[in-house]
């Protein structure tokens, strides 16, 4: 009899997972292709380290400002490629691209790991929770392992210069600091 009680508690347990889930994703936009410029960025931000606040996404990225995408496991290398580039204090923009995952998994989860990857650093880190920067940046996939690079130019326009990939399980240290270095080598000749 204890048997049919713990089996429908996972049952019900099971359905109601799955139903919060469905319910909380949000549809996925669908992209236009067209040109990027900084003067049609939504209007705020979502900055981590300064949660519940919300700032001008003209103040954080500007003309002459390289943009790195990342989701899950490729917003590892934004700090490497932000050494590398030894660029001023503003012309480096991380946005974490999670505006696909689950509402419970953007709130702890993933929050969490970006606070732990920022760190002390006082680099603009966008938490892009309703895909404002993505769809605008035309960012075409939130797989894991991919990430994108961008570069304002002088007039504002975006450019996407570089997509690139890492291995499954970069965030638990399945890369190595060379082989992120050589992963990130094809980034910086198109940079410099």
């Amino acid at each position: 009899m204890k048997i049919w009680v713990i089996i429908k508690i996972v049952i019900i347990s099971t359905i109601g997972l799955v139903l919060l889930t469905f319910l909380t994703v949000d549809a996925p936009v669908k992209i236009e292709k067209k040109e990027m410029n900084i003067k049609d960025l939504p209007t705020t931000v979502e900055l981590i380290g300064f949660e519940d606040q919300e700032f001008a996404t003209k103040s954080i990225i500007k003309k002459d400002a390289v943009i790195f995408v990342g989701n899950h496991e490729s917003i590892v290398l934004a700090n490497d490629l932000y050494k590398m580039l030894n660029l001023k204090d503003g012309q480096f923009v991380i946005v974490s691209n999670i505006s696909d995952a689950p509402w419970f998994i953007k709130r702890w989860q993933a929050h969490t790991k970006n606070e732990q990857l920022k760190g002390k650093k006082h680099l603009p880190w966008i938490y892009d929770r309703d895909g404002g920067i993505r769809n605008f940046l035309q960012v075409p996939t939130s797989d894991a392992i991919k990430y994108f690079v961008y570069r304002v130019d002088n007039n504002g326009v975006v450019n996407r210069v570089f997509i690139g990939k890492v291995k499954v399980g970069t965030i638990d240290g399945a890369m190595s600091e060379s082989e992120i270095k050589e992963n990130l080598l094809e980034v910086m000749n198109i940079l410099k």
